[in-house]
């Protein structure tokens, strides 16, 4: 499981996610890292660091101090000339329906109970720190016993594209290595 856990760990990360601007900084720091492996490391930690403000700053906002309303703004209709769409679906919309809070384009609002708000990026942070854990450990195996890490960076080291026809057993064993990074 654990050997899994690191070959699809992006994938599985990025399931935690909410569209924010928040969440710019994983997209930016684990698209520079994907295509070189040493990088890797670095990627996850700052993704560490980057999901602990995030969660420091959700609680903030959380304070009574902190009004929404003082900030937040309603937005006009646009005349009926000014767009082609509809104005009964416009007053639908969530723009134009009540005051806009902008700190929810950053990923911050009010919500109760806490926990369930930071949820995500709690799950977010255990899967990185368990994801350390795997590699250090593996690591220090490794050097312990005198063994080199694999070229691959898979589970099944021997099967490749060549295999995926062979049998119904070499292609699971294909897919389990390479489904995320093809499909």
């Amino acid at each position: 499981f654990s050997v899994l856990l690191l070959l699809h760990v992006i994938s599985i990360l990025f399931l935690c996610f909410q569209v924010s601007l928040f969440n710019f900084v994983f997209l930016i720091a684990w698209a520079l890292a994907l295509p070189y492996a040493q990088f890797r490391p670095l990627a996850s930690s700052i993704c560490t660091v980057w999901t602990c403000v995030i969660i420091v700053c959700k609680m903030l906002y959380q304070l009574t101090s902190i009004d929404p309303s003082t900030f937040s703004s309603n937005c006009t209709l646009p005349g009926e000339n000014e767009t082609k769409v509809n104005l009964e679906e416009l007053k639908t919309s969530v723009l134009y329906s009540g005051p806009v809070d902008p700190a929810e384009w950053v990923g911050l609002r009010k919500s109760y109970p806490l926990l369930v708000y930071l949820r995500n990026n709690l799950l977010m942070l255990a899967i990185l720190a368990f994801e350390v854990t795997i590699y250090r450990h593996q690591e220090y195996y490794r050097c312990r016993n005198n063994l080199t890490a694999p070229v691959t960076k898979t589970i099944f080291h021997d099967i490749t594209r060549a295999h995926l026809d062979d049998g119904l057993v070499n292609c699971v064993k294909y897919f389990i290595n390479y489904f995320f990074y093809k499909f």
